[in-house]
């Protein structure tokens, strides 16, 4: 079963809150922190730097195939129009990895890394797979 690749999704954070306790955080690039939090599907982005450079999450999204391979079936980005020490969020909606997904298996996992834009090429650090088992 094939599915047509999507378009990149990019989203404006809303600023404000922070991730729950659960959610699993990346924040080895200087100038911002990266997070999903699995329960609710949240793409959160933080600027953690006065530098004056704006910061994103930018994502992935792999589903397993039936034969057990995966394929990227979203990606995205989620910017944090706030300033340094703000948090912002972007709520998404991914399939868990105990539901069948659209590829007619079972898994699905996220991989956020964090992002400073800069002039030229942007700095980002990415994190592993993280399984969106709710």
């Amino acid at each position: 079963m094939s599915n047509p690749a999507a378009a990149a999704e990019s989203n404006t954070g809303v600023v404000g809150g922070s991730p729950g306790s659960t959610a699993t955080c990346i924040s080895t690039v200087k100038g911002a922190k990266a997070c999903f939090q699995r329960y609710g599907d949240v793409i959160w982005t933080k600027d953690i730097s006065t530098d004056g450079y704006s910061v994103y999450t930018s994502w992935t999204n792999q589903l397993k195939q039936p034969s057990g391979s995966w394929q990227t079936y979203r990606t995205g980005k989620c910017s944090n129009p706030g300033s340094s020490g703000d948090y912002a969020s972007c709520d998404k909606d991914f399939y868990e990895s105990s539901s069948t997904n659209a590829y007619g298996g079972k898994g699905s996992r996220i991989q956020v890394s964090a992002c400073v834009a800069s002039i030229g090429d942007d700095d980002c650090q990415t994190s592993t797979w993280i399984s969106n088992d709710s």
